[in-house]
């Protein structure tokens, strides 16, 4: 674990600069969504001023949604320790709170510029999911977003003060003197896989070549998201699943998302269907 990735030393001084993992995946995503998706748009013949801006909204309404989804799940905690909301290295991004913001940042700055909105979340749409891959994987290494007990090969340890070492310690589950937490699962990775696969997919797509109306690309890739993260979250151990039926928020999140995706999907092609239709 690593939550301090690195530490920059000022020259003939004391000073420290510490770049913490979370805020350098967050980064790099950045640099990677505004890199390769400019380049997409601009092949696409999009324009790259609006696209570049859409892309720092989009930041913006990302760690804006992911503090607020944070806060409405658990607000007891947020109003006992308000400095806790803008620590942002202390907690893992919440995905569907930052999704969420982030595409509605987005879609407003778009209809604001009168842009295609789903033609530019179709470009962005595998950049985003290698983000948020980029963004699991700093994750990992901060210790959050951690799994359940686990006895399997690929299992992980984290080490002494990680947040999984803490909960472990705190349900008695190892004695005072261990060096580590107990086997867990690495949900983040496993996640950070998942994103990195639907971004392949995409990009698999869009050079085949097969056509579909503008936004499936973003809404299948976003439905698929959904119905795979609602399993990974049954092995996180840091997600409170005493709502209804034993799901937590981001399953309920996602069961909502899905389904809102899936009638998006079904009212772009039914809109396709009903253009292509001769006049009488």
């Amino acid at each position: 674990m690593h939550p301090v990735l690195f530490e920059i030393r000022i020259p003939f001084s004391e000073v420290r600069i510490l770049i913490y993992s979370v805020f350098f995946s967050i980064t790099l995503s950045l640099l990677v969504a505004i890199l390769l998706g400019t380049r997409a748009a601009q092949q696409r013949g999009l324009s790259v001023d609006a696209a570049l801006n859409m892309t720092l909204c989009g930041l913006v309404g990302l760690i804006l949604g992911a503090r607020i989804y944070a806060i409405c799940e658990n607000p007891s905690f947020y109003l006992a320790h308000p400095l806790r909301i803008i620590r942002l290295w202390e907690g893992s991004l919440a995905t569907y709170g930052g999704a969420i913001g982030g595409v509605l940042a987005c879609a407003l700055y778009l209809r604001l510029k009168k842009q295609p909105l789903f033609d530019y979340l179709d470009v962005y749409a595998p950049y985003g999911f290698l983000g948020l891959g980029i963004i699991r994987v700093g994750d990992f290494l901060n210790g959050t977003a951690f799994g359940k007990r686990a006895e399997l090969p690929w299992a992980v340890r984290f080490p002494k003060d990680s947040f999984a070492y803490k909960y472990h310690l705190h349900k008695g589950w190892l004695e005072s003197g261990a060096t580590s937490s107990l086997p867990v699962h690495p949900t983040q990775l496993y996640e950070a896989l998942l994103s990195l696969f639907l971004c392949g997919a995409l990009l698999l797509w869009f050079r085949s070549g097969k056509r579909a109306p503008s936004g499936v690309a973003f809404l299948v890739g976003s439905l698929c998201y959904a119905v795979f993260r609602f399993p990974i979250d049954w092995l996180r151990q840091d997600l409170n699943t005493s709502l209804p039926l034993g799901l937590a928020s981001t399953q309920w999140v996602g069961m909502g998302v899905a389904l809102g995706v899936a009638c998006a999907l079904f009212v772009r092609y039914r809109c396709q269907q009903n253009r292509s239709l001769p006049s009488v």
